[in-house]
């Protein structure tokens, strides 16, 4: 599917990465231990866009190769060879000045895509399959999901994932915890149970703030969620994104 895209995207001048759950498991690959808890057969992808006229040009060439069909009710689904569930979201120079997306075909909608933006100068570039591919980051996939909980309390397995990264976290990225943040093993007493869990949520949070660094809205909005929710591993997010 990504060697379909790669030809059309090509076509448009359009860059793309990989984000959601697939983003996430690929990361958590890299440790057999580490593997998601929740599995997905959905693709997400988020393209950067110059308007909506790009963006339909763009889904009709899809269609046009005959390994793509639209989705019967979401604008910004497409289904690969009838199975694997794409979600091409936007970004980019198509967001208004209040980050909002608005399409009219085939019906109005607006989308808001916080955060996509400031992820994509930070994605990592990963050989899969023999081919090059743009993943977000793990903390980019910990920035997403505090926004999307935020918005939607509802998907309580948002906090899990959240968790469960940073459980993981320190297997992932010891050697990098080490060399760029050894500071944060100080920070807490070794002898508390979760005490790699706070320093990786201590590193997440400098992560986070490094992200935002452009987008102050944004980061007062992250600081706000976490600061909602009085739990170690969140406060050690908080305090990370403040050093």
């Amino acid at each position: 599917m990504i060697q379909d895209l790669n030809t059309i995207f090509s076509e448009f001048g359009i860059d793309y990465y990989v984000v959601g759950a697939i983003a996430r498991d690929i990361h958590l690959s890299a440790d057999s231990t580490a593997a998601a808890k929740r599995k997905t057969d959905d693709v997400d992808l988020a393209i950067s866009i110059n308007d909506a006229g790009q963006y339909e040009a763009l889904k009709q060439k899809l269609f046009a190769t005959g390994n793509f069909e639209p989705h019967p009710t979401e604008a910004i689904k497409v289904f690969y060879k009838g199975g694997i569930e794409l979600d091409l979201l936007p970004f980019g120079e198509i967001e208004g000045p209040d980050r909002a997306i608005t399409f009219t075909e085939p019906s109005l909608f607006i989308i808001n895509m916080p955060g996509f933006r400031e992820i994509y100068p930070f994605v990592e570039e990963l050989q899969i399959g023999g081919q090059k591919i743009k993943v977000c980051t793990l903390e980019g996939i910990v920035l997403l999901k505090l926004i999307s909980n935020n918005d939607r309390p509802q998907r309580t397995h948002d906090i899990t994932d959240i968790e469960h990264i940073i459980q993981v976290y320190f297997d992932l990225y010891a050697t990098r915890i080490y060399e760029d943040h050894f500071d944060t093993m100080d920070l807490y007493d070794t002898g508390r149970m979760n005490y790699l869990q706070l320093v990786c949520a201590r590193v997440i949070g400098r992560k986070l703030n490094q992200l935002l660094e452009t987008s102050a809205e944004l980061r007062v909005r992250i600081q706000q969620i976490l600061s909602r929710r009085p739990t170690a591993l969140w406060e050690a997010m908080y305090d990370g994104m403040n050093d």
